[in-house]
């Protein structure tokens, strides 16, 4: 992660999770600007918003104990198939569902990577609150890694938060531990935590540091054992950011590895049950109004059949109502001798005025053929006669023509509807 090296960061330190986040507590923060350290104190979130909003990076140095570090060998396999495998590939050594887990991995080094495990809502929820107070890209490292790796020794930081104490440290490039630090008088710090590096430390020569507000307990156990092996030094941020720039492991990435794998239907349970409502809203009244159209339809049919059977009371079968009376009606109006719309003669009449009145050569027609309703006038063969102008005066006369479709020196006219 060398890029940090040319851009605004703002690291921050979280502390171990042994109870509700607290967004009110003070966070030991530091700023960097191109690598260099500009500054660095304790704030709570809502103070740091305006860097967090102008910081190109936020980097969350997590605790120690909260991460889980293991050098595992992992098959050759790309990016995306990787994070997919890695839950399967730590199962057995955490405790715990590995879904309920943010995973990581480092950089492939002889056929092994360095696997960072974190639980995945914990880090889910500070991701969230970052972002809440104006972070944009966010990443999240184990705290222990960022620590200097002095040669020969072993790297180790006292930390405190709201009172509690935790140790982390850094055995190898690629081994780190948490650990809680527990003691009743602050005079026994100092053995306290020698007691643990001389644990866990395996003999080695350590490099401690420590905060300023137990400075002197550590220069005063220096003095009493000149041989402990532990070099005291101040709490350096620069020597972390140094160490983060050089980490390429990142949580944040890992979290899709985790718990975001599956849905959570408890969360979407009331959104469902509300779309379902809906859903059923919807069908029940697409139901209601189809019901009430035909209903209506029917009340109509039933209407018009008795209006007919009023009219016609000899009828004995009714079948289409309107297409009846409309029957009945032509053969009343014919029976009165009255033509109907689409009879030979009034078709033909119709046509001769429209022809009259476009057409100049009366010739042009070589027979007519009255059939279905539908007067065929055949032309002559080489006639000059444009179906588009005769069609104007035929409309006039409610009358339309149609070319014939098996041969268009034939047209067909017939009463417009």
């Amino acid at each position: 992660m060398a890029r940090d090296a040319q851009s605004t960061v703002l690291y921050l330190r979280a502390p171990a999770r042994g109870g509700p986040r607290d967004d009110g507590d003070p966070l030991p923060f530091a700023w960097s600007q191109r690598g260099r350290l500009q500054q660095s104190g304790s704030a709570p979130l809502a103070e740091l918003a305006p860097m967090l909003s102008r910081s190109e990076r936020v980097v969350l140095l997590l605790a120690a104990n909260d991460v889980t570090l293991l050098n595992l060998p992992v098959p050759p396999l790309p990016a995306s198939r990787l994070q997919a495998a890695l839950p399967a590939l730590v199962e057995e050594r955490i405790i715990g569902d590995p879904a309920d887990c943010a995973i990581a991995a480092g950089p492939d080094v002889g056929g092994r990577r360095l696997v960072a495990v974190v639980d995945h809502h914990w880090l889910q929820s500070w991701v969230a609150a970052l972002r809440q107070h104006g972070a944009r890209r966010i990443a999240a490292q184990p705290m222990q890694l960022c620590l200097p790796l002095p040669a020969g020794s072993v790297s180790a930081a006292l930390l405190e938060h709201s009172g509690a104490l935790q140790l982390a440290l850094r055995m190898s490039a690629d081994d780190g531990i948490g650990l809680a630090v527990a003691v009743d008088d602050e005079s026994q710090l100092g053995d306290a935590v020698a007691e643990l590096l001389a644990t866990f430390a395996h003999g080695q020569a350590v490099q401690l540091s420590v905060p300023s507000a137990h400075a002197p307990v550590f220069q005063a156990f220096a003095q009493a054992h000149p041989d402990s092996g532990i070099d005291f030094i101040d709490e350096d941020w620069a020597a972390w950011i140094e160490g983060s720039t050089r980490l390429e492991l990142d949580l944040v990435r890992g979290m899709a590895a985790g718990g975001e794998r599956g849905i959570d239907w408890r969360r979407w349970r009331w959104p469902l049950v509300l779309a379902a409502a809906c859903l059923l809203l919807n069908v029940m009244a697409l139901n209601w109004d189809w019901w009430r159209l035909r209903s209506e339809g029917l009340r109509l049919q039933d209407g018009m059949v008795a209006l007919y059977r009023r009219t016609f009371p000899n009828e004995q079968q009714v079948v289409d109502p309107l297409a009846q009376m409309r029957q009945k009606v032509a053969r009343a109006r014919q029976s009165g001798g009255e033509p109907a719309p689409d009879d030979f003669l009034a078709l033909s009449a119709a046509l001769g005025d429209a022809w009259s009145g476009v057409v100049a050569d009366p010739r042009a027609v070589a027979g007519l053929d009255y059939r279905d309703a539908t007067l065929n006038v055949r032309l002559r063969q080489g006639a000059q006669v444009s179906l588009d102008a005769v069609r104007p005066a035929l409309a006039a006369r409610r009358v339309e023509a149609s070319p014939s479709p098996a041969d268009p020196a034939v047209w067909r006219v017939r009463s417009a509807p």
